[in-house]
């Protein structure tokens, strides 16, 4: 009965260690037993154990240090993973405005958290596009204020036509506002414009699975769809960012599926202007790139 409580009260202050104290205070606290347990205990009470009882109290101490100290790892994750939530909406609720997007706008306080993620910095987004190229099925969006040579780079033009190739259908659409902020020239547009009308040349010439829709559409959104995968919105100008840049970007990929739906819908309205209200249903079977959802 001794035993019992005794190797009790080593469990329960290797526990409370790690609990309340930190990571200094749960191994030092397991050190004094493993110390203890190999002759430290001769100093203070004149005697120490040996043989099986000495083997098994240092069982009974690796054991529960072994728990103590995943419950503390699973809290930590636990508490790290609600501050970012928290941190995701209060950043995503500061920029919503900038977002300009009526449907994220109304719809995002019923989006879980854990489908929303940040995406920061240049590099980060071009690396984000070029993977889409890559992984796409069925449909690519891309939404661009801007549209330059700096991003249509040759590897860009070649992983569109390999889209195009297995037959993802692709909707570009770009538009741009005078701006002191922007630095580019007139060659560097025409230049982007130029080959993007050669791809859709490329297109009909080859006869490809897949379509390519583009269009001209004066508007700040910066949108990027991945068949009902993930949309992402943000800052981040996709067709004139060649990811080189050391301007702040943030945006924010949504994995819902329903969502996504909802924001293509959106953007047929705004691109194909129907001439009669039309259903969500009817939206998506009639216009060509999504006839396939």
């Amino acid at each position: 009965m001794e035993a019992l409580l005794w190797f009790s009260l080593i469990v329960f202050s290797i526990y409370l260690a790690w609990h309340f104290g930190n990571k200094i205070a749960g191994y030092s606290v397991v050190g004094f037993w493993i110390a203890w347990t190999l002759g430290l205990s001769s100093i203070f009470v004149g005697y120490s154990i040996s043989g099986p009882l000495a083997n098994f109290q240092l069982f009974i101490i690796i054991i529960a240090f072994f728990i103590s100290y995943k419950i503390r790892e699973k809290r930590n994750k636990t508490e790290s993973k609600l501050k970012t939530s928290e941190d995701i909406i209060f950043q995503l609720k500061k920029d919503l405005k900038r977002l300009d997007n009526k449907n994220f706008s109304n719809n995002f306080n019923s989006l879980p958290i854990n489908q929303i993620e940040v995406l920061e910095n240049p590099k980060n987004h071009r690396k984000k596009l070029l993977e889409t190229l890559h992984v796409a099925q069925k449909t690519i969006v891309i939404f661009s204020g801007w549209i330059t040579d700096y991003s249509i780079t040759d590897e860009f033009r070649n992983k569109i036509k390999k889209c195009l190739d297995r037959g993802v259908d692709i909707i570009i659409a770009w538009g741009y506002k005078k701006s002191r902020s922007i630095s580019f020239t007139k060659q560097h547009f025409n230049n982007a414009e130029k080959a993007i009308r050669e791809l859709q040349e490329w297109t009909s010439l080859n006869n490809t699975k897949g379509t390519l829709e583009t269009f001209y559409f004066p508007n700040h959104s910066k949108i990027l769809i991945c068949d009902t995968k993930y949309a992402i919105m943000g800052s981040f100008n996709w067709l004139s960012n060649s990811g080189g840049s050391e301007n702040e970007e943030r945006s924010y990929i949504i994995y819902n599926k329903e969502f996504i739906k909802n924001e293509m819908v959106e953007i047929m309205k705004n691109l194909y202007k129907p001439s009669k209200p039309m259903t969500r249903r009817q939206l998506l079977k009639n216009f060509l790139p999504f006839s396939r959802y």
